[in-house]
């Protein structure tokens, strides 16, 4: 009787105790995503900052938007003309 109960005990063990051990992960964001998010956050002003000036200042802000605006002249940033270029033609089509 013993052995049956410790073999019942054991099966369940096992049973239950893999399941909490399943991990049901999301996927986070792709290298595209997240290079996409820096290219927006470059282009809005918000990076780079000093470690003193966090959240950046206003001032900060402007400087690196100019910064951004003349290593990238006609507006050509790769994650911004990508979404300008998706929003004039989702505008175009309706």
């Amino acid at each position: 009787m013993k052995l049956l109960r410790s073999v019942a005990v054991t099966a369940l063990g096992l049973v239950f105790g893999a399941s909490a051990f399943a991990q049901t992960t999301t996927p986070g964001p792709t290298r595209a995503d997240v290079r996409a998010q820096l290219e927006q956050a470059q282009a809005e002003g918000l990076v780079p900052t000093r470690d003193d000036d966090y959240p950046p200042s206003v001032a900060t802000i402007a400087r690196n938007k100019e910064i951004y605006a003349i290593q990238h002249p006609n507006g050509s940033g790769g994650a911004m003309a990508s979404a300008a270029t998706q929003a004039g033609s989702s505008t175009a089509s309706e």
